[in-house]
């Protein structure tokens, strides 16, 4: 059965070889263990149907489903997708194109012409919440059978390969808080979002109580993430109410955001079964608390952790230093990227723990950038800055483009910072708009060397369109202070 799998994987292999006329890079290309694996993880959970593709540029789930027999016939082809898909905003509007803009970007005038969407079939899994059904995560690649510069996946999969170029293997993990309101998105939405049902009685950050009461919501989402193969390291919870955080355990990069990514689609789908709605928006008002996305990581050479050293006081190697200094000296350029949205910019107040101030320490929440000590495999970098609206993929790629960086140009960070970054008027803080942080994106010549041009401006125009959709929309608050004193 196995060697009958691999040879028909071979055969797929080498059918999609040519239909990509030998050009197709080989981290594209499954190996025929990988597709016997599928095959018979088909046959042994049943599977009619499969879920296939990806995250657009803001994070979003854009995917269609095919019978399991089309797939598991040819596993290895590239799915066609309209390139429409890159173009759409979160509310699926349109984005035009910018006037003057040169780059890649979808329009009428050029038909939206398909995409290919190539199965990584290292990403397959059966899914529990879909009716005898799998997901598989893809690549976007173009009409010349090249990977899209600008798709996140393929930002962060070339982050990987420059720290590769380098002697490093990164390993990265993730930090979700979000909230689950005892509401159904329509009974949300009926409500304009406000005053919204809450799951806990009371706010109980690190509560015992809470935590088991809030175990059968808690439970089904570890287990819907445990079908996919995503370890949950640690349930707890958090500050506000209905709010929670959940942290999965390290892998390598792009395993790590692949995971995010699924995490959040994954929570939400469990919350929807049971009757709840989940919300990863990181701030819903003045004074509460915020849900950030924060993100532990190290480079490894081998066996080894490159940002250990246990000659060094604090641990920390020449390396973790050269790396904090290029990701802390990076953090306003790449801010855009862990704040995506209008309402990222709210979460950032003072004595918030929302990683707003651009400086590092060792063990200090109070800054950015967070070194952790602890013996060779434990020790690590946090960067606290990203909220949890913010794409995997992006996030981890900034971070490893200002790390990666910072090694490259030998920097130094300087002293680790003592006491409360928040109160000190000399620490600068990230930038406190999506326009400014957009803008100083767009410039960054670090931004630009490091993630390439094209996936620099793609990513500043969709978040200007942002900018421009909140500056002609009157909001609920406006109207109420101005609507009888103007």
């Amino acid at each position: 059965m196995v060697g009958a799998a691999s040879a028909a994987g071979r055969h797929s292999t080498q059918r999609l070889r040519k239909y990509y006329g030998g050009q197709m890079a080989s981290e594209f290309v499954a190996t025929p263990e990988e597709i016997a694996r599928v095959r018979a993880a088909v046959a042994e959970h049943g599977i009619e149907r499969v879920l296939i593709g990806g995250a657009d540029i803001h994070g979003q789930f854009r995917a269609k489903f095919i019978p399991a027999w089309r797939f598991e016939n040819e596993p290895t082809a590239a799915m066609h997708i309209a390139d429409v898909l890159a173009i759409m905003d979160i509310e699926d509007g349109m984005m035009p194109r910018p006037s003057g803009y040169e780059g890649w970007w979808p329009t009428w005038d050029a038909g939206f012409d398909d995409l290919d969407a190539v199965p990584d079939l290292s990403t397959f899994t059966p899914v529990s919440w879909i009716d005898k059904g799998a997901l598989v995560l893809c690549d976007y690649l173009d009409q010349e059978h090249q990977p899209l510069s600008a798709m996140p996946r393929n930002v962060l999969r070339r982050m990987v390969q420059h720290a590769g170029s380098m002697g490093f293997e990164p390993l990265m993990t993730t930090e979700f808080e979000f909230f689950v309101f005892k509401e159904t998105f329509g009974s949300a939405k009926a409500k304009g979002f406000r005053n919204l049902d809450v799951l806990g009685e009371s706010v109980t950050m690190y509560g015992a109580e809470q935590a088991h009461a809030d175990l059968p919501l808690t439970s089904a989402i570890e287990k819907a993430c445990g079908d996919m193969g995503i370890r949950i390291e640690a349930i707890m919870a958090e500050g506000g109410p209905s709010q929670f955080e959940l942290n999965l355990t390290p892998q390598p990069a792009l395993r790590a955001a692949d995971e995010g990514f699924l995490f959040k689609f994954a929570v939400k789908r469990v919350a929807a079964e049971l009757g709840y709605f989940a919300s990863f928006m990181p701030k819903f008002g003045p004074g509460e608390f915020g849900s950030s996305l924060h993100v532990h990581q190290s480079l490894w050479s081998g066996e080894r952790n490159a940002f250990y050293d246990a000659s060094r006081p604090d641990g920390l190697s020449v390396v973790a230093r050269q790396y904090i200094a290029g990701m802390t000296k990076t953090l306003r350029e790449f801010t855009a990227m862990y704040a995506p949205y209008i309402t990222s910019y709210k979460r950032f107040e003072a004595d918030s723990a929302a990683g707003s101030q651009v400086a590092w320490a060792v063990g200090n929440r109070t800054t950015a950038i967070r070194a952790i000590r602890g013996p060779e495999g434990a020790t690590r970098v946090e960067n606290r800055t990203p909220g949890s609206d913010g794409n995997p993929y992006l996030v981890l790629a900034a971070m490893l483009a200002g790390g990666l960086w910072g090694i490259e140009n030998d920097l130094d960070p300087g002293e680790a910072y003592a006491g409360n970054a928040y109160a000190d008027e000399h620490v600068e803080s990230v930038p406190r708009s999506l326009q400014e942080a957009t803008e100083l994106f767009a410039q960054s010549e670090v931004a630009n060397k490091m993630l390439g041009e094209e996936a620099v401006s793609y990513y500043a125009e969709t978040r200007r369109w942002e900018v421009e959709q909140f500056n002609s929309a009157v909001t609920d608050w406006e109207l109420n202070r101005y609507i009888g004193n103007a």
